[in-house]
């Protein structure tokens, strides 16, 4: 049992080799020399009597029992992350560190506000925000709670609706004045249609009725912000989600379109997960983004 300890460090040396399949990547993330990392993985395989790695001078695999350990040692990772996760959150006063994975539109139009608010009465509390199109995994990442856009919220994980939104179509009054505007999704296909390169299809509802357009344009964007711009410059439609496009709605800078065909709806979620359901400064962050978002649905403030 003495020997015990070493024998975990060399599982989790391992882990990280199989996670990267390269010894130098691995030995870059652990801060360790290439050297001692390999003696020690050279060391496990002698300990368990058997191989774990098949090396090649260009590339590393797993043998079927590296695969085993590999998955045994991702669960162990998540327990103890999970464990770390919930010692943060053992605090019975409103202070410490909150980390938040969102999606980008999402923290550029509410998230930083809100931080900045709930920090003014708790000026406590310190924000770690993770904002991009990735869905972390909150049972493997240390994300204490994460920011959604889904009809479906994940059964794991608590889950508090924040508000809904659906999208809409919209351009600017200068590009409506020079290409006129459609009365039909039919008539995008003569329009130029701004979007990402992966989302071209755009689907509508009317009287029990579907109607997918595949739509087209001179420029795609992976990025909804930069959309929203383009559009405003006159460059062509755009179809976004209602509360991002809502200021520029409101001052007459864009010009909302095809408003009797409805496009999909979902809401915005905000989960995490259960474990921390007795963490008082979760339960303060929650409760004031929920308080935050009926207040503005109450005065019709989402602008």
């Amino acid at each position: 049992m003495h020997k015990m300890h070493k024998r975990f460090e060399r599982y989790a040396l391992f882990s990280e080799v199989a996670n990267q399949l390269s010894f130098s990547k691995a030995a870059d993330k652990l801060g360790i020399s290439r050297s001692y990392l390999s003696s020690q993985i050279h060391q496990l395989e002698q300990e368990l009597e058997t191989s774990l790695l098949i090396r090649s001078t260009r590339s590393v695999r797993l043998t079927s029992a590296g695969e085993k350990i590999l998955l045994k040692m991702q669960a162990i990772n998540s327990s103890i992350l999970q464990l770390e996760k919930e010692l943060e959150h053992t605090e019975s006063e409103v202070t410490g560190m909150l980390r938040i994975t969102a999606p980008t539109i999402f923290s550029h139009r509410f998230l930083i506000d809100i931080c900045r608010e709930f920090q003014d009465i708790h000026p406590q509390i310190e924000f770690d925000l993770n904002v991009g199109y990735t869905r972390e995994d909150l049972t493997k990442t240390n994300f204490d709670l994460a920011i959604r856009a889904t009809t479906n919220p994940p059964e794991n994980m608590v889950a508090k609706k924040l508000m809904p939104y659906q999208h809409i179509c919209c351009a600017s009054p200068q590009y409506l004045a020079r290409y006129g505007e459609p009365t039909h999704p039919d008539q995008l296909v003569q329009h130029n249609c701004l979007s990402d390169p992966h989302l071209t299809e755009w689907a509508f509802f009317s009287d029990n009725t579907t109607i997918r357009v595949k739509t087209d344009g001179d420029m795609f964007i992976n990025d909804n912000l930069l959309l929203l711009e383009a559009a405003i410059q006159g460059k062509g439609i755009i179809k976004m989600p209602d509360y991002l496009v809502r200021q520029a709605l409101d001052s007459g800078a864009l010009v909302q379109i095809l408003p009797r065909y409805f496009i999909n709806q979902s809401s915005i979620y905000l989960i995490y997960p259960p474990q921390l359901r007795g963490s008082t400064k979760l339960a303060a962050f929650t409760e004031f983004m929920q308080q935050w978002f009926a207040s503005k649905h109450a005065t019709h403030s989402l602008k």
